[in-house]
């Protein structure tokens, strides 16, 4: 009876170990999020659909850099820009098991921030995002090229922010569009990946430009701007010398014509045009906005050179144009999701043992 019990208790503990392999560590939460667990076993599939895509997209890198002549300088040019993407793509492939984690917790948090606002996606959105990605519109337009082989959508793993998209194929037929869905299904299917789980994912992108629209919206279309000149050359002697002969009146643009390294604005007397406060170019900024019209600036160093700025005109409410807009429109949408983790509740319980093994090849 003694050995029985024993056993029963082997056998009992094997169970159990089987069973919480089987099914209690797949639904383990990787994170929890505001008391919301995401799945180990969800997580495991977003690490195998990203490698999936990216895979794809490397290989139709690899199809297209084949066909290239080298001999040709345009084509040669291409390649190159080819390779280096392929370089990058190697390096985003690597941090797919961390990146895949942190997208997750922004989704729910995306989910969440949404939720409050009573913002969803339809069924009905989800399938025209699937047949807008493939090229399919339900009210065509005059086609340019035709489609020849399903099209998967490739990940953005490190994004905080949704760009807006730029449409890169041409509209095809339903049937068309049927065809290509399927065989990309089929695919999906082969590394374990349901129809479902593709549709989740794409709720997620169509939710996360939902709000990137929203938070946009609340964006100021107008603020203050300059028009500014620049002058910009490769050492501050050069520079200071060049400021002398500015304080002694000659003429900005002829000097911008003649001095000048900056081949964007040279021809044009260092034309700048107007612009809005660039958060990418601090220094250059910052003096533009303190100038009076009319005034030189001292030499300041950027990333072009040493330059010398002046400032043309001032206008306190100008409206943006759509680039500097959409920058804007990007940041709104970054520091609302950096509030959102920032007042978030998030239990990381991420490790090596959890990431599903890498088993495709190309």
């Amino acid at each position: 009876m003694g050995a029985g019990a024993v056993l029963l208790l082997v056998l009992g503990i094997l169970g159990f170990g089987y069973y919480e392999m089987k099914f209690l560590k797949p639904a383990s939460p990787v994170a929890v999020v505001n008391g919301v667990p995401l799945r180990t076993d969800e997580y495991q599939k977003m690490v195998i659909f990203q490698r999936f895509t990216l895979d794809q997209y490397h290989r139709n890198l690899e199809g297209q850099l084949s066909q290239l002549d080298n001999s040709d300088e345009t084509e040669a040019w291409i390649a190159n820009l080819f390779q280096q993407e392929l370089a990058q793509i190697e390096l985003q492939r690597a941090q797919i098991p961390s990146q895949a984690l942190e997208m997750m917790i922004e989704d729910e948090l995306i989910r969440q921030g949404a939720q409050e606002r009573g913002i969803t996606v339809t069924e009905e959105e989800i399938d025209r995002a699937i047949e807008e990605s493939y090229g399919y519109q339900r009210e065509p337009v005059t086609p340019t090229i035709t489609a020849t082989e399903p099209i998967t959508p490739t990940p953005t793993i490190t994004a905080t922010e949704p760009t807006t998209p730029t449409p890169t194929l041409p509209p095809i037929t339903k049937e068309e569009f049927e065809r290509l869905y399927q065989q990309s299904l089929a695919a999906l299917a082969k590394v374990g990946i349901s129809e479902g789980f593709y549709r989740d994912t794409i709720q997620r992108g169509s939710l996360r430009s939902k709000m990137w629209e929203v938070i946009g919206r609340e964006v100021p279309t107008r603020e203050e701007q300059v028009h500014v000149r620049r002058i910009v050359l490769e050492t501050k002697e050069e520079a200071e010398a060049a400021r002398e002969r500015l304080v002694a009146e000659e003429d900005f643009a002829t000097l911008a014509q003649e001095l000048s390294i900056d081949e964007a604005t040279k021809e044009n007397g260092g034309d700048v045009g107007w612009m809005a406060f660039d958060e990418r170019d601090i220094p250059f900024s910052t003096m533009a906005f303190q100038l009076a019209v009319g005034e030189i600036s001292q030499v300041i160093e950027t990333a072009r050179g040493y330059e010398i700025l002046k400032l043309e005109e001032k206008d306190e409410n100008r409206e943006l144009d759509p680039a500097t807009l959409e920058r804007r429109k990007n940041a709104a949408f970054s520091r609302w999701l950096n509030d959102l983790e920032a007042k978030a509740t998030i239990e990381r319980h991420w490790s090596e043992e959890k990431v599903p093994p890498d088993t495709s090849a190309r």
